[in-house]
């Protein structure tokens, strides 16, 4: 998951934030249990400056809590059967509320919150080079980020390259030299369709797309766009994808894993035996929570898919005794 991230909570028509440079690493497993749980790690953050806020293309992470509407925005560094285990897990343990993605990453949260967007120090949009960071050396194996298509041919991008979309039409040429696909071993985290003859554009991504259709005309002069967000069924082309479905009962078990390492020693039984550390709560505010081990396998019961069992207490024992 990521680590700079940003959470805001909305109530009574008023806000407030937090942030940190490694909030997003555990934001998957705080958000997990619900509401509730959840306020109490993201109160413990001190609040930032309401015009202070992580630079839009660094945020890996974030969310909207907004009690007033009962809606839950959110988004996080995820691969797309992660993702679809997450979100899964958090609307059986968010009932009641709206769980949505944040497609356009922090700024989908400052918009809700009716913030001039230079609030956000934004990058432009001026990479000529899709790889303008350099390119893997081959010793690692491809690990597919972006997929491109141009009529029936298939281009597969790693995380070396930048976001396809952000190129231009200039876009073109350089794929001319890039070796294509014919299978696709997982889908990736994003995908351009591009139709040169009718000057079209398509784009799906879990990836925040960071104001696409705000820029989008500006860096493709005389092209439309066609925004999908996370429907890659929908990518023109002779290509089919992969199910992400059955990968989807590990994710969550993988999950629920991450979700009880967190929050197992900040139960009211193990909570005490937790080091002080000068200066800040160790367990982020998880002990406020008053969490029990009952209290937690009822909460890790809604995350898991029904065939799944995860025994909570066996593990606190392992773990946290």
């Amino acid at each position: 998951m990521g680590s700079r991230a940003n959470v805001a909570v909305k109530q009574n028509d008023t806000w407030t934030h937090c942030g940190s440079n490694g909030l997003g690493y555990s934001l998957d497993a705080w958000l997990a249990l619900g509401p509730d749980p959840a306020l109490a790690v993201v109160r413990s953050f001190p609040a930032w400056d309401r015009n202070e806020w992580q630079s839009e293309s660094v945020c890996e992470a974030g969310a909207l809590i907004d009690l007033d509407g009962k809606d839950l925005l959110v988004f996080l560094n995820a691969a797309y059967d992660e993702r679809l285990a997450l979100l899964n897990a958090y609307r059986r343990t968010w009932p009641g509320w709206t769980v949505r993605w944040a497609y356009n990453g922090i700024a989908d949260v400052t918009d809700v919150l009716d913030l001039d967007r230079s609030v956000l120090d934004r990058d432009p949009w001026d990479d000529t080079d899709l790889f303008r960071w350099g390119r893997s050396d081959g010793d690692e194996p491809f690990d597919l980020r972006y997929l491109v298509t141009v009529g029936d041919s298939a281009y597969g991008l790693d995380g070396w390259a930048v976001r396809p979309w952000q190129i231009g039409p200039d876009l073109l040429d350089q794929l001319a030299g890039l070796p294509q696909l014919s299978t696709c071993p997982e889908v990736p985290r994003g995908g351009l369709h591009l139709d040169p003859a009718n000057r079209r554009a398509t784009v799906w991504s879990i990836d925040p797309v960071l104001g696409l259709s705000d820029r989008f005309a500006a860096r493709w002069p005389g092209w439309s766009l066609a925004f999908r967000e996370d429907r890659y069924q929908e990518q023109e082309g002779a290509f089919t994808f992969p199910d992400p479905a059955p990968a989807v009962e590990q994710r969550t078990h993988d999950l629920v894993e991450r979700t009880v390492e967190h929050w197992a020693p900040a139960t009211v039984e193990y909570r005490d035996s937790m080091p002080k550390r000068r200066g800040r709560d160790p367990l982020y505010g998880m002990g406020d929570a008053d969490l029990t081990i009952a209290g937690l396998q009822r909460l890790v019961d809604l995350l898991l898919e029904p065939a799944l069992l995860f025994d909570v207490a066996a593990y606190a024992r392992e773990n946290c005794g």
